[in-house]
């Protein structure tokens, strides 16, 4: 739904299933310093280097986890761990290796973690 309304925003061209006063509402709402300043903030947080291990990647593509998780208990014949969804959607699938470093870290410091307990 959000590329549909980036698509609309940056055409310009009002479709027929938007009124003509929501998509002046909708014109007004991009148009505004507040709606610029917010779009401009989540794009450099999605293109943030956290600890210098680069965004954050995953292998899931479109599919929510929630339906990696389902797919996984297929598979599995029970409930994933957090451990294994979070492998399941972080590393390659042809080979097993980590997506990058951070997958690879983030999944060291859990497990280290969980044996400190």
């Amino acid at each position: 739904m959000r590329d549909m309304f980036t698509d609309l925003r940056k055409s310009g061209e009002r479709p027929l299933w938007i009124g003509e006063s929501v998509w002046a509402e909708l014109n007004a709402t991009w148009g505004s310093v507040e709606y610029s300043r917010r779009r401009d903030q989540n794009r450099q947080n999605r293109a943030s280097d956290v600890g210098g291990m680069g965004t954050s990647l995953h292998t899931g593509g479109s599919v929510p986890h929630t339906e990696h998780r389902r797919r996984l208990k297929e598979v599995l014949g029970r409930e994933p761990t957090p451990v294994e969804l979070h492998s399941h959607t972080h590393k390659r699938q042809e080979d097993q290796q980590w997506i990058d470093e951070r997958a690879r870290k983030a999944h060291e410091e859990y497990t280290r973690l969980r044996e400190s307990q």
